[in-house]
């Protein structure tokens, strides 16, 4: 064994002095600890940069590379049905509620008894009365599939009547009004939420609060309803249009006409762009309306959504190379400190042939 150690120290390991395998030692948990911290800056989140359109960017159409629940079924009370039926009969204090049809007169006719057999009775028929608004209510529910368990889902047509008639001319709703609403209702995905879009968007683009009076203003709204219902953008982006319309109107003397305010809703309703990234967009135009009215807002707008588009794409290929580049960097430094904790292993081990030689030749002096 002392030849062994003494051939081992003299030709491998002690040719190196001991205070120099420390040093090694040391270095090598400092790698270790490198490579942990290493490990989990390579392990956060990788974000997207930020984006932005520059007026230069959407004079020249192009991007300028050199600067950088738990869902529970809903039950609503008869209580809360008949407070609403008694709102749609205060906003038609007029129209018929009381007489809901005539019996005819009485006629004979054979019945068959189930037997093999016919038997006359007497039967009268009952005619339903069109004008009686119970009758068009019934009408609805009917079109929709609604029995009497389907309490929620009546509240919610009378909500919508309610926001219809409280925009319509009082003579009109009695008239027409009331009866194309329960046809529209009932045939069509017409709810309180589209309704409300469609005052929203009406008013921001005609510039005052939408009242049916006749078949031409009813024609009108019915348009921006229609529009909506087949569409279904989110209130973000009706917002987003009231506030692009709302900023454009504040300037002196706007050169894009407001007659044509709908297109400009339409390039918000259709744009691809995720309902934050095209508010940051759109936020982002408004900042220099004025210098976008003057060279062409409808074409200089559709271009800014075009080019923030790209650049969000370009900014998700950034973000995936980056992740990947994690990847590879936390694989490297993994393999780092396997080497550095071999390393220390290593080393230990020599150490501890240090002890044992210095032991040994202790032993030999004495």
């Amino acid at each position: 064994m002392k030849k062994f150690l003494s051939s081992l120290e003299e030709r491998f390991v002690f040719p190196i002095g001991r205070r120099t395998w420390q040093i090694l030692s040391l270095l090598g948990l400092l790698v270790l600890l490198l490579s942990a911290l290493y490990f989990l800056l390579n392990s956060t989140p990788t974000g997207k940069d930020s984006v932005s359109v520059s007026k230069t960017e959407v004079i020249e159409n192009r991007i300028d590379t050199t600067t950088s629940e738990k869902v529970t079924a809903a039950t609503c009370e008869l209580s809360e049905y008949a407070a609403w039926l008694d709102t749609i009969k205060a906003d038609l204090p007029n129209s018929e509620w009381a007489n809901l049809g005539d019996s005819s007169e009485p006629y004979e006719t054979y019945v068959w008894d189930g037997e093999g057999d016919y038997t006359l009775q007497t039967r009268r028929d009952f005619t339903p009365n069109p004008l009686a608004i119970p009758n068009v209510l019934d009408g609805i529910y009917l079109s929709k599939g609604y029995d009497s368990s389907s309490v929620c889902g009546k509240i919610s047509i009378l909500k919508t009547l309610h926001a219809l008639n409280q925009i319509t001319e009082k003579l009109y709703l009695k008239e027409s009004g009331i009866f194309l609403y329960a046809e529209l209702i009932g045939n069509y995905s017409i709810d309180l939420a589209i309704v409300k879009q469609s005052v929203d968007l009406y008013s921001a683009i005609q510039n005052k609060s939408p009242r049916v009076e006749d078949a031409s203003s009813y024609n009108s709204f019915m348009n921006y309803v229609g529009y909506l219902s087949r569409n279904k953008p989110s209130d973000k982006r009706i917002n987003l249009v009231k506030d692009l319309l709302g900023a454009h109107k504040k300037l002196s003397n706007p050169k894009y006409k407001s007659s044509d305010y709908f297109d400009i809703a339409e390039i918000i309703f259709d744009s691809r762009l995720a309902d934050e990234e095209l508010s940051s967009a759109t936020s982002d135009f408004i900042t220099d309306i004025s210098f976008y009215d003057e060279n062409g807002l409808k074409n200089t707008f559709k271009k800014y959504l075009n080019l923030y588009q790209e650049k969000l794409e370009r900014a998700a290929q950034e973000q995936l190379v980056k992740k990947a580049q994690k990847a590879a960097n936390r694989t490297m430094s993994l393999t780092a400190a396997g080497a550095a904790f071999l390393s220390i292993v290593s080393i230990a081990t020599i150490l501890l042939l240090f002890s044992i030689q210095s032991l040994l030749k202790r032993h030999v002096d004495k």
